[in-house]
């Protein structure tokens, strides 16, 4: 039975100056992303996977992006090219259970550290496109390798990018996309036994400060370059993954010998 006394509150196991943190890169990360699209939910998969463990940040990670998706599809009333979206989505339904099986069965730590090596390859290196008629393979590896290490929004973008659509098509479309991935994942992640109640109110202050990063981005979008941002975030984006390499390979160590 949920106690509704655990929904209002942030849990013990967080403290305070964590929640604060969480809550500061959640508006950074959707200021970024919204002004050169790059880099938000990297930041923040980054940034929670440092604070919490592995297998709690990126079920929360996958929510809060869900609430994220989805406030951008209400921006860009749902301008959605639907064509693309049945294979991606049946690719979900094969690689979300799979890639689920994977997740609870690796040691936390090397987790870690591959979203560390996944974070740097996005960071140095452009994923390779799938062609745009491999939908279905796309919605496959995609799902597969978010469940286990939380972002492939990069991979999901580019091949949509492929289908020469407007802009709004396209926010929408990437949108939709990954609002479908999430929510499948966290549909796996409530079935596995991942109690997401427990954290409402801090996923509510998450969506609430990343609405208002969103915001603040939209309205100085023209007014900070772009190639000083990208550099920032790029410079934070390694600093985080190489902090969260050695972590994980210090904690796996041990148990190597």
């Amino acid at each position: 039975m949920i106690d509704l006394n655990t929904i209002f509150t942030i849990p013990e196991s967080i403290p305070p100056s964590i929640v604060s943190v969480i809550i500061f890169v959640s508006f950074i990360s959707s200021f970024i992303s919204s002004i050169v699209g790059f880099g938000g939910g990297m930041l923040l998969l980054g940034v929670l996977a440092l604070h919490l463990p592995v297998t709690k940040a990126i079920p929360l990670h996958a929510v809060i992006q869900l609430g994220s998706n989805l406030n951008r599809l209400f921006f860009f009333r749902f301008k959605v090219k639907w064509n693309i979206f049945l294979p991606f989505a049946l690719g979900c339904l094969i690689g979300i259970p799979v890639g689920g099986f994977f997740f609870y069965s690796v040691n936390e730590n090397f987790l870690k550290i591959l979203v560390a090596f996944f974070i740097t390859f996005n960071v140095i290196k452009k994923l390779p496109t799938l062609n745009k008629n491999k939908m279905f393979l796309t919605g496959v590896i995609s799902s597969f390798l978010s469940t286990i290490i939380g972002v492939t929004g990069s991979l999901i973008s580019s091949v949509v990018q492929s289908f020469n659509l407007t802009k709004p098509e396209y926010i929408s479309s990437c949108a939709f996309l990954l609002f479908t991935q999430h929510i499948c994942k966290c549909i796996l992640f409530s079935l596995m036994g991942f109690a997401f109640y427990e954290y409402i109110l801090l996923i509510i202050l998450v969506i609430l400060s990343g609405i208002l990063g969103t915001f603040a981005g939209k309205n100085i979008i023209y007014k900070i370059p772009d190639r000083f941002l990208k550099l920032g975030i790029r410079i934070l984006l390694l600093m985080i993954s190489l902090n969260l390499f050695i972590n994980g390979l210090i904690n796996i160590l041990p148990s190597l010998y």
